[in-house]
């Protein structure tokens, strides 16, 4: 390796670890701010009160809709002219996964776009639009179901079910933005858009399991808007900013924000386990050819 190599490499380390602090100390502010919200003993208190039954058609919940998800990013990646079939896409989206949750410094997105271009021709530009556009897709299905909810929550507001029109609105304009600006990924907006909505109803109902275990019985929709409110967070990468945006959000609404935190982690327990699946994958290696190894 060339010093010019060397050094490159060394000021691209250092930019992933300083990125990566960051992230850490944002996430450090976002766990003072939730404990001066929440008692840690009553969240404790419910934790011990769960019915854990409830948490397997949680978990199984949640790890499907991951599946699905793979399913999703799929479509983008086909209309690229990459074929790489579903089977071997959900183990490298388990794998990117624990990346994502347990290697913070090289992280599940650019796990997936390394692997994928070792193995294909498509240009990296290609595979970050694909990402991004499997995010806004994921994006969009969260506001639909919000909006969905939201005439039915106890919140006391003048005409919601006028709400209800903000969803064309919003997929016309999705649709007519990546017409524009994505026009060879327009294939793929159907199906993801679909997938999408069954994603992120996967992820309400682990919600509800959870909620089921926990024993609430009053304000579930309330509970339900909220967490999807706060999912939005995800664009926030750092620890803790999920449960910070539903412990506000709950507060602010009148809710129950040490009831609120309990589900969060509750959410992220499942979140967790789907993660650890890829952990199997890390050693047993997802078979397929590299872009210039040779064939048999």
């Amino acid at each position: 390796m060339s010093s010019e190599t060397a050094r490159l490499s060394g000021k691209g380390n250092l930019k992933k670890i300083l990125s990566w602090g960051f992230k850490l100390g944002l996430g450090a502010v976002a766990i003072y701010l939730i404990l001066q919200k929440v008692e840690i003993g009553k969240v404790g208190g419910y934790l011990r009160d769960t019915h854990w039954g409830w948490l397997f058609p949680a978990f199984a919940a949640f790890l499907t809709s991951k599946i699905i998800a793979a399913y999703r990013i799929n479509h983008f990646y086909r209309s690229q002219g990459l074929q790489l079939d579903d089977q071997r896409n959900v183990k490298l989206g388990l794998l990117s996964m624990f990346y994502n949750l347990f290697v913070p410094l090289v992280g599940g997105e650019g796990y997936r776009i390394y692997w994928l271009r070792q193995r294909f021709e498509t240009p990296t530009k290609q595979l970050i639009w694909a990402s991004l556009l499997d995010r806004v897709s994921g994006l969009a299905a969260l506001l639909t179901l919000a909006i969905i909810s939201f005439p039915f929550t106890s919140f006391e507001l003048a005409y919601k079910p006028l709400s209800l029109l903000l969803i064309p609105v919003m997929y016309v304009t999705y649709w007519l933005v990546s017409r524009w600006l994505f026009p060879s990924f327009q294939s793929a907006w159907t199906r993801a858009a679909l997938l999408s909505i069954i994603v992120q109803f996967l992820q309400v109902v682990c919600t509800y399991c959870i909620l089921l275990a926990l024993n609430v019985e009053t304000q579930i929709l309330d509970y339900l808007f909220v967490f999807l409110l706060s999912c939005l967070a995800f664009v926030l990468p750092f620890l803790g900013a999920r449960e910070m945006a539903f412990v506000f959000g709950a507060d602010f609404l009148g809710l129950n924000p040490d009831l609120s935190l309990t589900i969060s982690l509750l959410f992220y327990l499942a979140l967790a386990l789907t993660s650890l699946i890829g952990l199997y994958f890390l050693f047993t290696k997802i078979d397929f050819p590299k872009k210039n190894a040779p064939t048999q």
